[in-house]
């Protein structure tokens, strides 16, 4: 019974010693010794970390102190194969470590940047030693997973320099094996710290060989990680350029400056060229006759085209042909038809007019344009005819000849040519519009002229009907009297030689110079002068002149009579008034002059027999409504007002009030002629000037003023043709009218504006804010009428602050 009882005892502690054996042996077979070898051993095929995961037990020699690399420090171990790994951890845990221990590490396998790593546990020191010293290896070894976790030292070249957000980069290596150095960036890290290294140099660089590749397959990205920017030595800088890579840029270089030296010799020769031909340009424009073009083209063309020859065919819209302008080559004129040309060259002139393109023939013994009835010795060698466009009407054809050998015309000779071309045409074109205003401006002078005659004989009649009274009433009278008689007789005599005299320059060809008339001095004098037959007749004046003075341009005479036939026609019309009240006021409006006549009228019932008073300025008007010469008078005075920019109207203000308004343009007072006037002698240079005014008389003044200081001058009458000429031709200055027909002057100026030198607004008036914006945006104003000293002081402004244009234009 006791040996039985005994029995169970032993069998239960036997079972309790067999599962502690088993505790302990599953225990040891969790930790796992491995070699450094096997702990960072890879399998698969991204090269996973064989032991990821597992609990293993490695041991070797610390190779150099605990590196900080980003949020964790890293202890490289090796053991004596020269097979390393990496320990991943804290400062406390590393804290009592140093290079030469020999340790025991317990702990999990990870990866960091696709690199083993161990997490360790447990770290026991096991034993010291000298720290071991640095691996020699290559760039190519270190490129493989062979000494990762090894204390290495290259020596490489530098291919590259930068930068990321985790430290410092160098790219070492060559022939498609790279290896990254980087120098970890901590919180005190001064921007780029191995920025002193260039590409090319040669260094040596001591470092932990880790790798970086986050993603798989992890076999890439490896890199040196060194502790300090000490750690990287230069052994040597970039050589320079070889000696024969110098000479090769230096013949380079010589090259080069040869090829732009020619190069400039040539654009620079090109550039003289187009200069002169603009220049040709300009002269054609202002040449007055088509044998004028000739000659300059003949003496011109030759020194810069090396042709030998330049004709120039017109064509006769009458006759339907090409006349020849007579030069100086071909003297004689010839006229060729159209429709049956003759042989030679006249031929090729109609096929090039007729085709309306260029006709350029290298031989012209082998052309077929030219008839074969022409003898070879009679003609040049090569010919260029260019047809002559003024907007897209043909004016003729431009023939240059070249006698030498045979010659093919390049493109940009075409192109100068057919420039040149255009630019005769457009001066031929502006001489038939010259030719047409002449004759327009005769025609409307002669019309002008005649109804003039038809007004001043009436004037004439009433003078002198009353010389003719004054001098048989001095037969009669006494001597007493006969002194004021011969006053009036003088005065009558005078006002009617000065109607003769208006009439005279009149039908003169010119435009008479006007001049600075002070308005109410000379309305003061005309009341005078009336006075004492207005107090005989009861006529009352109530003067209401503006006491400062007030200037227009005009004639003194001319601006009397004006006066005086108003005030005599008011004077009339209040003899039947039942108040016999005339008005006269003067004022500036809007910088123009504003003179008021103003008088009382017999009332007008529309029952009654009195019919109503007509506009005595009407050209309508029954011819028995104004008695006296005054009455066609008026009409003279319209005339005169509007030759000088005005106007004159009448208003009928109530039914016994009626009055005159005369508005002129307002002349300010200026110093003498003699100190404003500039000194023509003084070497001005010539200039070219475009005048864009649609009204004839003031574009005639302009163009005769600018004409005396020798100034060549481009009179057009609407806003487009100005842009088209603006564009065709460089102009050192434009006058522009504040109202053009088509484009408003804004416009058009802003589109010529980098084609002109000098802008010059013509005014009407004077506006503030109009020569405020203007004259900032670098412009000038001239009113109308234009008198001469401001037209010279606005020239000299325009002169000073504008250098001359180059008068070189691309063609177009």
């Amino acid at each position: 019974m006791a040996s039985n009882a005994r029995t169970p005892r032993l069998t239960v502690r036997r079972t309790l010693w067999f599962a502690a054996w088993l505790l302990l042996a599953s225990a040891a077979s969790a930790q796992v010794r491995v070699t450094l070898q096997q702990a960072a051993s890879r399998a698969g095929p991204d090269f996973e970390p064989l032991y990821e995961n597992q609990d293993v037990i490695v041991k070797g020699q610390i190779s150099y102190k605990p590196l900080w690399v980003l949020d964790s420090y890293y202890v490289p171990v090796q053991d004596e194969q020269d097979y390393g790994l990496v320990l991943l951890g804290t400062a406390e845990q590393f804290s009592n470590l140093s290079p030469g221990q020999w340790l025991e590490a317990e702990g999990m396998i990870s990866k960091r940047g696709g690199m083993p790593v161990l997490l360790p546990s447990r770290i026991r020191v096991v034993g010291a030693g000298a720290p071991p010293p640095p691996k020699e290896v290559t760039v190519a070894a270190l490129a493989s997973l062979r000494y990762l976790g090894v204390y290495v030292a290259v020596e490489s070249r530098v291919e590259g320099v930068g930068d990321n957000a985790g430290g410092d980069i160098l790219s070492v290596g060559g022939k498609g094996r790279f290896v990254t150095i980087f120098l970890p960036k901590t919180r005190r890290a001064p921007g780029v710290e191995l920025s002193g290294f260039t590409r090319g140099d040669r260094i040596r660089a001591t470092g932990i060989a880790t790798q970086y590749c986050p993603l798989p397959p992890y076999d890439g990205s490896f890199q040196i990680l060194v502790p300090s920017v000490s750690s990287v030595s230069l052994i040597s800088k970039t050589p320079g350029l070889p000696p024969l890579v110098l000479l090769a840029a230096a013949g380079v270089v010589g090259v080069v400056l040869i090829g732009w030296w020619v190069r400039e010799r040539r654009m620079a020769a090109q550039r003289r060229t187009l200069r002169t031909l603009n220049m040709l340009g300009e002269e054609i424009v202002a040449a007055g006759s088509p044998g004028e073009i000739a000659s300059k083209l003949g003496a011109v063309i030759p020194t810069v085209s090396g042709a030998t020859g330049v004709r120039l065919y017109v064509y006769n819209r009458r006759a339907k042909s090409l006349d020849q302008v007579a030069g100086p080559g071909d003297p004689d004129p010839v006229s060729v038809a159209m429709d049956a040309p003759p042989g030679g060259l006249a031929a090729a002139a109609c096929v090039c007019f007729r085709n309306r393109a260029l006709l350029n023939i290298p031989d012209t013994r082998r052309s077929p344009f030219i008839a074969k009835t022409a003898r070879a010795a009679d003609l040049p060698r090569s010919i260029l005819f260019a047809p002559m466009f003024s907007q897209n009407e043909l004016m003729g054809v431009l023939q240059v000849d070249h006698s030498g050998s045979i010659r093919y015309f390049t493109q940009e000779e075409q192109a100068a040519t057919q420039h040149l071309a255009n630019q005769v045409a457009t001066s031929l074109r502006l001489q038939d519009q010259q030719s047409m205003r002449e004759q327009l401006f005769r025609s409307e002078k002669l019309a002008a002229t005649g109804q003039l005659i038809s007004g001043v004989a009436n004037e004439l009649r009433a003078p002198l009907e009353s010389i003719r009274k004054l001098a048989g009433a001095l037969l009669t009278r006494s001597s007493e009297s006969g002194e004021r008689d011969l006053r009036v007789l003088a005065a009558e005599s005078q006002r009617a030689a000065d109607i003769v005299t208006r009439l005279v320059s009149f039908g003169r060809a010119g435009v008479s110079d006007g001049k600075l008339v002070e308005i109410n001095d000379l309305l003061a004098g005309l009341l005078r002068f009336r006075g004492s037959e207005w107090e005989t007749a009861g006529v009352k004046v109530e003067n209401r002149l503006a006491h400062e003075p007030i200037y227009v341009l005009g004639a003194q005479g001319q601006m009397e009579e004006v006066f005086l036939n108003l005030l005599v026609h008011a004077e009339q019309s209040v003899a039947e008034a039942p108040q016999k009240i005339i008005s006269v006021s003067s004022g500036i409006l809007a910088n123009r002059v504003l003179v008021e006549i103003g008088y009382a009228t017999r009332l007008w019932e529309p029952h009654g027999a009195a019919p109503p008073v007509s506009d005595p300025l009407s050209p309508d008007r029954p011819a028995e409504a104004q008695p006296g010469f005054h009455g066609r008078g008026l009409d003279v005075c319209r005339g005169i007002v509007q030759s000088y920019g005005g106007e004159i109207r009448f208003l009928r203000l109530t039914a016994a009030r009626c009055q005159f308004q005369v508005e002129l343009p307002l002349a300010r007072d200026r110093e003498p002629a003699s100190k404003v006037r500039v000194d023509r002698k003084k070497s001005r240079r010539q200039m070219t000037v475009l005048v864009v005014e649609p009204d004839a008389g003031v574009q005639r003044q302009l163009v005769a003023a600018l004409g005396e200081w020798g100034h060549r001058v481009v009179p057009i009458a609407s806003a487009e043709e100005g842009v088209e000429m603006a564009q065709r031709l460089r102009f050192d200055i434009v006058f522009s009218s504040v109202r053009l027909p088509g484009l408003n002057w804004v416009e058009f100026f802003e589109r010529i504006r980098p084609e002109a030198g000098a802008l010059v607004l013509l005014t009407d008036g004077y506006d503030a804010d109009l020569s405020r914006s203007f004259l900032d945006g670098g412009g000038l104003l001239l009113a109308k009428p234009v008198q001469d000293q401001e037209l010279e002081r606005v020239l000299g402004m325009a002169d000073e602050r504008a250098e001359p244009l180059s008068p070189v234009r691309p063609p177009r």
